[in-house]
C-alpha cells in the first residue's frame, strides 16, 4: 500500500468513519482531483474519487494536518495571530458591541443585526476585496444551500441570513487560489480553525482570504430537516420547494417554505428548533469554539429582553483583530454602522447557556467518547475542573442526543403541536438548567496543555508541500 493510501486509510478511520469530520471541506478543497465531498445522512462527507497515488501524498499530508475533526491548537494559533485570549470564555477580543447595520433594507433582510452583510457590501464598494466567500439558500435548488463567492453587494445580500444546513464551504479553496485579489469569508468556528491553519501553512488560497467573519456558531443541522417540517405538514417528497428562508420576517424571525403548488409554510424560529435534535450536525456536540474565536470579527444574536422587545434585529459584535476594528471604526464613523461597546461580561450574560454548552459541556462529551475508545479531536486547552451538578446536567443532554438519533419519532409529532412543546421544553429546560449551567462559569479556570505536536506538523506538512515552490 503506497504512503498515500495508508494516510487515506488513517484519515477515514480516525476523521470520517468516527464521526469526528467537522464537514468544513478543506480536504476536499486541498486535493480536488483526488476527493469528493457526498452528501449523506450525517452531512456530507469527504469520498475517494479514484485510489491515492503516490503523487497524492502532500495534498493529503497537507489536509491530514489541518483537519479541525483531528482538533486544533487553539493556543498556538492564538499566539500566531499575536492575540493572547484574557477570556477563554469568549476567545480574544479588542472591543465588543451591541449593534445593528444603518441600512433598514440590509437590517430587515438580515438574521439579527446585518453587521456582517453590511461590511461585505462595504469592503467590495471600497475595492478592498475583489469578492466574498458566502453561504446562500437557492443555488443548486431552491431549499439547498451552497457556498458562492459573491462578487457585488447585490450578491452579498442575496445571501443575507443564517443558514442552518452544513455547508463544506472550504471545497472552494482551489477557486481561491486562482483569484486576482483579497478575498472575505464568511465562516463557521471550525471553517474559520481551518483556514488559520492554513494560512500558518502558507497555502495560496487561504493566504488570499484577508478579513473572516464569523458568525456565533451553536448547533447546525443536517440537510433534510426542511423535508421533515414539509412531510409533517403532509406535503409529498414529489412537491418542490419555491424559495426558503430560515429566518425571515421580524426578527427573530420564521421558517418560511414556498411551495410550487402554491402554499407557504411558516413557523417562528424557536417552534421549528423541534427539529434539530433529529438533525443535530455532531460536530458541533464536539467543538467548544461558540464565538467563533478564530475570526477577525464574531457576530451573533443579542439576546436581551429589552431589545428582544425592541424587534428589528440586534447583534452582538466582537472585534478580534486590530483590522476588524479600524474597520468596524470606519463604518461607525461614516454612519453604516450603529455601535455600542459593552463589556465582556454582558456579552457573556447574553450567551451564558450556549457558552457552557460549549466551554464545559464539549468537554464532557470528549470524556465520553474517550471512554468509549474512541478517538477525539484535540484542542489544546481544558477546563480545571467542572462540578458534579453540571456533570449530572450533562447526562441529560446525552439523553436528549440519544433521543434525536431516532428520527422515526417525528412521524408521531404532529406539527402544529411539536413546535409550541419544544418551545415550552426549552424554556422550561433553560429555567431547570440556568443555575447549574451558569454557577461557576465566569470563575472557570482552563488548563493550558504543553505546546502540541500540531502544530509542527502542521509547519512540517506545510515544508513538505511548498519546498519545490520558489
Amino acid at each position: 500500500m503506497s504512503a498515500a493510501a495508508e494516510l487515506w486509510r488513517s484519515f477515514d478511520g480516525q476523521v470520517v468513519a468516527s464521526g469526528n469530520c467537522m464537514h468544513c471541506g478543506a480536504c476536499v478543497g486541498l486535493n480536488p482531483h483526488l476527493l469528493e465531498m457526498e452528501q449523506t445522512e450525517v452531512g456530507p462527507l469527504p469520498r475517494l474519487r479514484r485510489s491515492p497515488s503516490p503523487s497524492d501524498i502532500g495534498g493529503l499530508r497537507l489536509a491530514w494536518a489541518v483537519c479541525p475533526g483531528r482538533g486544533v491548537p487553539f493556543p498556538e494559533l492564538f499566539r500566531h495571530l499575536g492575540r493572547e485570549p484574557e477570556c477563554w470564555l469568549l476567545g480574544p477580543y479588542r472591543a465588543i458591541y451591541l449593534g445593528y447595520a444603518a441600512d433598514e433594507s440590509i437590517r430587515r433582510r438580515a438574521a439579527s443585526g446585518g453587521v456582517i452583510t453590511a461590511l461585505l457590501v462595504h469592503l467590495l464598494e471600497t475595492r478592498r476585496a475583489e469578492a466574498a466567500l458566502v453561504v446562500r439558500v437557492g443555488l443548486e435548488s431552491a431549499e439547498r444551500a451552497a457556498a458562492v463567492l459573491a462578487r457585488s453587494p447585490e450578491e452579498v445580500i442575496a445571501a443575507s441570513q443564517s443558514v442552518y444546513e452544513v455547508v463544506p464551504t472550504l471545497q472552494r479553496l482551489e477557486e481561491l487560489s486562482r483569484l486576482d485579489g483579497p478575498v472575505a469569508v464568511v465562516a463557521l468556528p471550525e471553517q474559520a480553525a481551518a483556514i488559520r491553519m492554513l494560512q500558518a501553512a502558507g497555502h495560496e488560497g487561504a493566504r488570499r482570504i484577508f478579513f473572516v467573519a464569523g458568525p456565533y456558531v451553536g448547533t447546525n443541522m443536517y440537510r433534510g430537516a426542511v423535508r421533515a417540517f414539509l412531510r409533517g405538514h403532509g406535503v409529498g417528497a414529489d412537491v418542490r420547494v419555491r424559495s426558503l428562508e430560515w429566518r425571515a420576517g421580524e426578527w427573530p424571525g420564521r421558517l418560511r417554505v414556498e411551495l410550487d403548488d402554491g402554499r407557504t409554510l411558516e413557523a417562528p424560529k424557536f417552534h421549528y428548533n423541534y427539529l434539530t435534535p433529529f438533525y443535530l450536525a455532531r460536530h458541533t456536540l464536539m467543538t467548544p469554539d461558540f464565538t467563533n474565536e478564530l475570526a477577525d470579527l464574531s457576530v451573533g444574536d443579542a439576546w436581551r429582553p429589552d431589545l428582544e422587545r425592541a424587534g428589528g434585529g440586534h447583534s452582538v459584535v466582537i472585534a478580534r483583530s486590530e483590522a476588524a476594528a479600524r474597520l468596524l471604526g470606519e463604518m461607525r464613523q461614516a454612519g453604516l454602522l450603529f455601535l455600542e461597546e459593552i463589556s465582556a461580561e454582558r456579552a457573556i450574560a447574553m450567551h451564558a447557556h450556549m457558552i457552557d454548552f460549549k466551554k464545559r459541556g464539549a468537554f464532557l462529551r470528549l470524556q465520553r467518547q474517550a471512554r468509549h475508545g474512541r478517538p477525539v479531536p484535540i484542542y489544546g486547552y481544558r477546563p480545571a475542573a467542572i462540578p458534579v451538578s453540571r456533570r449530572a446536567v450533562e447526562r441529560l443532554v446525552g439523553i436528549f442526543v440519544w433521543i434525536g438519533r431516532h428520527r422515526g419519532l417525528l412521524r408521531w409529532l404532529p406539527p402544529g403541536a411539536a413546535g409550541p412543546l419544544f418551545a415550552w421544553i426549552r424554556r422550561a429546560w433553560k429555567a431547570v438548567s440556568k443555575p447549574v449551567k451558569r454557577r461557576g462559569l465566569s470563575a472557570t479556570r482552563f488548563l493550558i496543555e504543553p505546546e502540541s505536536k500540531r502544530w509542527e506538523e502542521i509547519l512540517r506538512a506545510a515544508q513538505d508541500v511548498y519546498e519545490a515552490e520558489p
